[in-house]
């Protein structure tokens, strides 16, 4: 697809990736996170029943965590879907098991087109059960397109998590995407955060670098650093104030016209725990 109609996941990056690398424990993912998305953005244009971005994921993943904290495990499914040139809904069921606690969790958005400069997202997410999910989550964005070709995007992005454990977050993000002509990426951001109670600030920069395209191949590596406001890893326990980094090697690879796998490798160092793992999903475009 031409660019103006593949930028809808840069908003869902821009709110999303805020509540993961601030509370990281805190809220659902809907989508792949901000480069794996944005490389669509060089998808070539693709006439017939496929020109709309459609798709279904279904996969899992398991986590090996440090100081007795017992592994992680998760089952998902996901889905994307374009109803015109100015809309795109996106959602995500998963289920994870974590810190001996068990809960699912729904994540959904809707990406508006406003004009050829403008678009913006609204999502809203809630969970069943699990200190580790937010109860309520929402976010929204608005994303600004520049240069003659519109290939650098501007992104600011407000999240809000209400966490089981008492405490809520603000999360504020400001980051940029430049497309290349070529099959490559780039982008960075920061997130800054406020926590309550207690009035508790954390930062976090993020940065990622993509290669391919849409229905061929996308390899995505992203870093995130900073510090963390609080850290849930239990019913009873919220740890407060650190600093954290995460690594993550993503693959999706089309195996078929319309059919692929994505793997993930991922990587999380912290005060209280380190973990290390990955996923593995299915996906299909959809007509």
């Amino acid at each position: 697809m031409k660019f103006k109609q593949k930028h809808y996941a840069l908003m869902l990056a821009s709110v999303l990736c805020s509540a993961v690398a601030v509370a990281e424990d805190a809220a659902p993912a809907a989508a792949p996170v901000a480069s794996e998305a944005a490389a669509e953005a060089a998808a070539p244009e693709v006439a017939g029943p496929y020109s709309m971005s459609r798709s279904i994921e279904v996969g899992g993943g398991g986590h090996h965590v440090s100081g007795g904290n017992g592994d992680w495990n998760s089952a998902f499914v996901s889905g994307v879907w374009q109803t015109d040139t100015a809309n795109v809904f996106d959602w995500i069921v998963q289920n994870d098991h974590r810190f001996g606690e068990s809960g699912t969790a729904f994540n959904g958005g809707w990406n508006h087109d406003i004009n050829p400069d403008w678009y913006g997202r609204l999502e809203f997410g809630k969970s069943s059960a699990g200190t580790f999910w937010a109860d309520k989550h929402y976010g929204a964005a608005i994303n600004r397109k520049w240069l003659p070709e519109r290939n650098l995007v501007s992104t600011f992005g407000f999240a809000y998590n209400d966490n089981r454990q008492g405490y809520s977050d603000r999360v504020y993000t400001l980051g940029f995407v430049y497309y290349f002509d070529g099959p490559w990426v780039v982008e960075g951001g920061i997130h800054r955060n406020l926590s309550n109670p207690g009035s508790v600030i954390s930062t976090q920069g993020y940065g990622a670098v993509t290669y391919g395209r849409d229905r061929w191949r996308q390899i995505v590596l992203s870093v995130n650093s900073g510090s963390e406001g609080y850290m849930p890893i239990g019913n009873s326990t919220t740890q407060q104030v650190f600093d954290s980094q995460y690594y993550s090697l993503g693959w999706k690879e089309w195996v078929g016209p319309h059919w692929g796998v994505h793997a993930t490798v991922d990587y999380y160092h912290g005060t209280y725990y380190q973990r290390s793992g990955g996923s593995m999903a299915v996906f299909w475009d959809l007509p």
